[in-house]
């Protein structure tokens, strides 16, 4: 499964617990759980040019090649989801990516704990409806050149602002079947992610 079939499965989830949050509402009708967090307008464009997917395959020939460059220390932060483009298309899936917008979907990378692999990571991925939040957490690596950022998710939470109204264990990945990312580029002027998933989809981040 790739990530993006990931955060949309994110969706689903939040749209099927509806009925919860009226439930929790009702006993805290003072701080609705449905009001809107996005202050943006996902529809407003950054102040510079976004590279198409034309530009990141281009980009992506190159890390194949030469390696992208990109370290651990570059990627640590959060980054929003902000364009998908499927395997077989030049067009952007523009209705996904304004779906992944419209949930604030986000991608946090922290450096990881362990001493035996310096390239380790943490990494949260999370979509948003009101003060709603669904979160996954897990463990990631870099491997190779280009790199590659092999990880998984051991945990699934259900949130209401900063409250946990439910938690989930996930289980262990089978070996040699975690998610990844093939990272492609980094431009750190301008803040933006680029990564090639598990299915052949291209993904483009903002930093947040």
């Amino acid at each position: 499964m790739n990530i993006s079939k990931f955060i949309l499965i994110d969706a689903v989830l939040v749209i099927a617990a509806a009925p919860l949050l009226f439930l929790i509402q009702e006993k805290n009708k003072n701080q609705p759980l449905l009001r809107s967090s996005n202050k943006e307008d996902i529809s407003q464009k950054p102040p510079f040019k976004l590279p198409n997917k034309n530009k990141l395959i281009e980009l992506e020939k190159l890390a194949k090649i030469q390696g992208s460059g990109i370290e651990l220390n570059s990627l640590v932060g959060k980054w929003k989801f902000v364009s998908i483009w499927k395997k077989d298309t030049d067009k952007e899936d523009s209705i996904f990516s304004s779906l992944l917008r419209f949930f604030s979907a986000k991608i946090e990378f922290k450096k990881g704990i362990s001493k035996g692999n310096p390239l380790d990571l943490s990494i949260i991925t999370s979509i948003q409806f009101g003060l709603l939040s669904i979160v996954f957490t897990g463990s990631g690596y870099l491997r190779g050149e280009q790199p590659l950022l092999p990880f998984f998710f051991s945990l699934i939470e259900l949130k209401s602002g900063s409250s946990t109204l439910l938690r989930k264990s996930l289980g262990e990945p089978i070996a040699n079947q975690e998610l990844f990312f093939a990272l492609i580029a980094l431009d750190k002027s301008c803040g933006w992610l680029s990564a090639r998933g598990q299915g052949g989809a291209l993904v483009l981040w903002l930093k947040d």
